[in-house]
C-alpha cells in the first residue's frame, strides 16, 4: 500500500482488503467477485467492507488511487528519455502484474492506465518537445500520444498474452520496437 491511513486499525484493515482482493483477482475478473468473497477471505465484517467502500468496483477504483501514488513516485526517480524508462516501467508493473490486469479490464472514468498516459504527458511533454525541435508542438503530441499508447499496448499484451517472459524480456521487445520506429537520424 502506497498510501497508508495514519490510523493503524484503518490501515490493517485495508490493508487486509487489498490483500484479499488481490488474491481475488488472481482467479477471476472483478467482475466476478463478491464482496462477501472479499470479506471472508480478509476475515473482515461486510459492515466494515462497506464503511469504506460501496462494492468491489470501488474498492478497485481505490486500490488503482493508491497504485497510482506509487507509480507517480516511482517515475520521479526514472531518466526522461523513453529508452532507458521502458525497462523500469515494465518492472513497475511486473511487480504490479495482478492490479494492473485488472485496470486493463475496468476501463472506466478515473482508470489508472488514463492516468498513468496523462501522468506521463505532463511530466515529459517538454522534454520531448526539446529532443524534436523540428516538429510542430501538436505533432510532438502526437507522437508522444502514439509511443505511450504503444507502450501501454505492449504491457497489455505481455501480460495476457505472454505472462511468461519476464519484465526485462517484454522490456527488450519494447525497446527493439520502439527503436524500429523511431526515425534515423542523418547525423
Amino acid at each position: 500500500m502506497f498510501i497508508e491511513p495514519k490510523d493503524s486499525r484503518q490501515r490493517y484493515t485495508k490493508q487486509c482488503l487489498f490483500d484479499s482482493f488481490l488474491r481475488a483477482l488472481e482467479q477471476k475478473p472483478v467482475s466476478d467477485i463478491t464482496v462477501s468473497e472479499i470479506c471472508e477471505e480478509a476475515g473482515i465484517s461486510r459492515k466494515t467492507f462497506y464503511k469504506y467502500y460501496s462494492d468491489q468496483f470501488a474498492l478497485l477504483l481505490a486500490m488503482q488511487d493508491d497504485l497510482f501514488a506509487g507509480f507517480e513516485r516511482y517515475v520521479e526517480k526514472l531518466p526522461h528519455n523513453v529508452f532507458d524508462m521502458v525497462p523500469a516501467l515494465m518492472e513497475f508493473a511486473s511487480e504490479h502484474r495482478v492490479l494492473v490486469r485488472a485496470a486493463f479490464e475496468n476501463r472506466g472514468q478515473g482508470n489508472f492506465i488514463d492516468r498513468v498516459i496523462a501522468y506521463l504527458y505532463d511530466a515529459y511533454h517538454s522534454d520531448w518537445e526539446r529532443a524534436n525541435p523540428n516538429l510542430p508542438k501538436q505533432d510532438v503530441t502526437f507522437l508522444f500520444h502514439f509511443v505511450a499508447s504503444g507502450l501501454v499496448g505492449i504491457i497489455r499484451l505481455w501480460l495476457f498474452e505472454a505472462p511468461e517472459l519476464s519484465a526485462e524480456e517484454a522490456a527488450k521487445k519494447a525497446d527493439f520496437l520502439l527503436r524500429m520506429a523511431s526515425p534515423k537520424s542523418d547525423a
